[in-house]
């Protein structure tokens, strides 16, 4: 959770279709993960900032360099 996007939402919309669900702000855990989703919102320069601030655009460049998945949704 880096403060952006409806994260409720999309966590019930996991949960539904059995995901187990982990909201994180913990760096080790979203490189960790099986999967990762990044929620957003229509302002992206201010998801960007948001994303920098917790390392998300460094987590998410390392695990897509690695072919581990990431998802990012606008909610």
């Amino acid at each position: 959770d880096y403060g952006f996007g409806n994260v409720r939402s999309a966590e019930r919309a996991l949960a539904r279709v059995g995901a187990d669900v982990e909201i994180t702000r913990d760096f080790d855990r979203a490189m960790n993960a099986d999967g990762l989703l990044v929620p957003g919102v229509g302002a992206f320069s201010a998801c960007m900032d948001g994303l920098k601030r917790a390392r998300g655009d460094w987590i998410v460049g390392r695990r897509l360099a690695g072919g581990r998945p990431v998802m990012g949704i606008c909610v």
